[in-house]
This record gives C-alpha cells, sequence and structure tokens, in this order.
C-alpha cells in the first residue's frame, strides 16, 4: 500500500450524531412487526444499508406477515421519515473536515440513503470539502462487503490502496480492509474487536492528526 490520496468517510456515528435516528426508525419497524425492540442486535446493523437492515431483522424475527424486501422498504421510509438532516456533527469533525480537505480529496461512503447523505452535507455546508458522495444502495453489496468504498474511490479516480476509510464499526472497517484500503476507527469507548482489524484507533476525529495519516505507508 502507498501513500494515502483520498480519505472516505462513514457518515452515521462517524461524522453527524446519528445512530439514535437509526434506533428510532429500527423501533417502529419492530412495532408493525409485533415485536419488541432488541437493542443488543444493534451492533449487527453497524454499517448496513436499510434494505439490508430490513431483510435481517425479517430474518431474525422469523417474519411471516411481511417480505424480506417490504421490511427494508418500511425501514428506509421511517429512516426518511426521522432524519431531517440536523443532526449534530460529530466532536471534531467540524475542524478535521476543512484541514484534511486541504491536501486530500474526500468522500462519504454510507449505509445511509442518498437523501439523507445528501441533506447533512447540505445542512452542514460541506458541500466544498466532498468531492462526491455514495450510498451503499447503489452497489451490489453492502457493508461489510467492499463495494461501497471501492466505487467511492473509483469516483475519486484513486487506486483502493492508496485510500484511507474512517468508520465506527466492525462492517467498515472490514469492508475497508477487504477493499485493499487503510482503516481508521473512531469510537467511544473503543470496541477493541474491531480495533484488532483496523490500522489505527482514536476515541473521536479530534484526535486524527495529520501526521496520523501521513505515516501510513
Amino acid at each position: 500500500m502507498g501513500t494515502v490520496k483520498c480519505i472516505i468517510f462513514d457518515l452515521d456515528d462517524t461524522l453527524v450524531e446519528s445512530g439514535s435516528i437509526w434506533v428510532a426508525a429500527q423501533k417502529r419497524l419492530f412495532t408493525i412487526l409485533g415485536s419488541p425492540y432488541h437493542p443488543e442486535w444493534f451492533t449487527e446493523y453497524l454499517g448496513m444499508n436499510a434494505m439490508d437492515a430490513g431483510k435481517l431483522t425479517h430474518r431474525k424475527l422469523s417474519v411471516t406477515t411481511y417480505s424480506p424486501e417490504e421490511c427494508g422498504l418500511m425501514l428506509r421510509q421511517f429512516l426518511l421519515a426521522e432524519f431531517d438532516g440536523k443532526a449534530a456533527p460529530m466532536p471534531g469533525a467540524e475542524e478535521l473536515i476543512p484541514l484534511l480537505s486541504r491536501f486530500y480529496a474526500l468522500s462519504i461512503a454510507s449505509g445511509s440513503p442518498q437523501e439523507v447523505i445528501a441533506q447533512v452535507i447540505q445542512a452542514r455546508h460541506w458541500d466544498s470539502f466532498f468531492s462526491s458522495f455514495v450510498s451503499s444502495e447503489e452497489v451490489p453489496h453492502g457493508k461489510p462487503e467492499p463495494d461501497v468504498f471501492l466505487e467511492a474511490a473509483q469516483r475519486l479516480r484513486v487506486p483502493p490502496d492508496r485510500a484511507l476509510v474512517i468508520e465506527d464499526g466492525l462492517n467498515g472497517i472490514r469492508a475497508a480492509r477487504k477493499a485493499g484500503m487503510y482503516g481508521f476507527l473512531v469510537k467511544n469507548p473503543i470496541d477493541h474487536q474491531t480495533a484488532l482489524e483496523a490500522d489505527r484507533s482514536f476515541l473521536s476525529l479530534s484526535c486524527i492528526t495529520l501526521d496520523d495519516i501521513q505515516s501510513l505507508q
């Protein structure tokens, strides 16, 4: 792997505090399906898009009243209804993004729908910093498969081995590794299982420095 030329950010709970929005949407789906919410399943959903998360819920609950696709579409609908683009930035995001944009091409690759990513970029006035963004709904397979990160790098015209992914979850770090990219984990508290698979781990975006990125070889 070589010198980093682009940085690809996850969105949810990496750039903005939106995990609670996903939980609210999931709770609505569980209610429709006649089941109590299972918070212990939340980490399994991290990095997934709404369609994949809905299908996983269908399988885990052995749903018979709706198809897997219907569960995915309902979760996506609920997510769009809950998400108004006003999610607060994660600590350090507002400072790190402009800094990194001076040296690297930046992209967002997320399981959130395109509409949500666009809302966040517009609401936070990040338009001038990000060259592009990709939802995993646009590619054949969501995280932990590498498709969304490979698409993001291709749109930036950067080889995968020159890309750094910044993520908060195991599915995302695994997708980055499968793509042949560097992976930084940002999580507070640090998830030690995920940290073992990342190149570096940080408690917040405010802890990441240019030296941390430039030292990757």
